[in-house]
């Protein structure tokens, strides 16, 4: 009976045991549930926090995207009509202004726009631009016929003038065509160039 007793005692004790160590098991694994629940409240709270500085960018994103609209469409609104006198480099050219404003996004739409208030001669209402006059000639028959003369294209030198022109007035068009003259196939190698390579 006493043995009887002893392996009860044994038994009752290895239960205690067992059961200690569940309960520490069981806490540490609540604590460690409790410690995701706080991270996971940090978290939202974060992204609460992000999802509001988000919205107000996106806001003045947005603000600032119609204000450019604006900006763009007064430029691109000319407030001069009808006909124009422009001094370019001492060369008088006379033109209407839908000639020089057929592209959009140039040099021109910006000069005429109702942005920009022109400073005229008071001798004979020219606006002056301080560019090549003899190259400019090229510039505004190109506005005018939306081609380049082939004695132009001829002519290397004149058509790296004309390109430089070209990208100062911002017309694309004029650019594209004088970019397949100097750079066949997209490349500044000449065929006999390519061939020695």
């Amino acid at each position: 009976m006493n043995s009887d007793l002893i392996s009860f005692e044994t038994t009752v004790k290895q239960l205690e045991t067992d059961f200690d160590k569940l309960r520490e098991d069981i806490s540490s694994k609540l604590n460690a549930c409790s410690d995701c629940i706080k991270l996971a409240k940090q978290l939202c709270d974060q992204a609460r926090e992000i999802k509001t500085v988000l919205e107000t960018k996106l806001v003045n994103a947005t603000e600032e995207e119609k204000e450019w609209k604006n900006i763009k469409v007064k430029l691109a609104t000319t407030s001069i009509q009808g006909r124009i006198i422009l001094d370019v480099g001492g060369e008088k050219f006379i033109t209407c202004v839908e000639t020089l404003t057929r592209e959009k996004n140039t040099f021109f739409t910006a000069l005429f726009s109702s942005q920009w208030q022109l400073e005229r001669d008071p001798n004979d209402g020219s606006v002056f631009i301080d560019r090549n006059g003899k190259i400019f000639t090229y510039i505004l028959e190109y506005l005018r016929a939306n081609t380049v003369p082939d004695k132009v294209m001829k002519d290397e030198i004149l058509c790296k003038n004309l390109f430089i022109e070209g990208e100062y007035f911002r017309l694309k068009g004029l650019l594209d065509i004088l970019t397949d003259t100097l750079f066949p196939n997209g490349t500044l190698l000449k065929l006999e160039q390519k061939k020695k390579l």
